[in-house]
């Protein structure tokens, strides 16, 4: 599935987002819930729920602020949704990571109406 699938939607929304998982990749790789690599996950999952309801075209790449285990991330979400319906979306990316892929050291989340990815590489050129 391309990263972007649900940007070539052009449908009116009409009553809340879809916030079902349309899929989902979890790396079997962990990363220890108290070092400083969580705390990277943590700022970007973050950094992407607040950030890309207020980017253009509801599109958001950020990285941590932690030079020593530096995390990236990208977020989306449909174009035909509402300021705040993307924030709900976005929310909704977030808690699903953290229910299906807890410390997962690389997760892609798709829901119908937004995608959420992290991982411990740079991902985005």
């Amino acid at each position: 599935m391309h990263w972007y699938h649900h940007r070539k939607i052009h449908m009116p929304i009409i009553g809340a987002p879809d916030t079902g998982v349309a899929s989902r990749s979890c790396n079997a790789v962990s990363y220890l819930s108290n070092g400083p690599y969580a705390n990277s996950v943590a700022y970007v999952l973050a950094d992407m729920v607040n950030v890309t309801p207020n980017h253009a075209n509801y599109d958001c790449s950020t990285t941590s602020p932690y030079p020593t285990e530096a995390a990236y991330g990208h977020a989306t979400s449909n174009l035909e949704l509402s300021y705040s319906d993307c924030g709900i979306c976005s929310s909704s990316a977030k808690l699903q990571i953290l229910a299906d892929c807890l410390y997962s050291l690389g997760v892609y989340m798709a829901l119908q109406d937004s995608c959420m990815r992290y991982d411990f590489y740079s991902f985005t050129g």
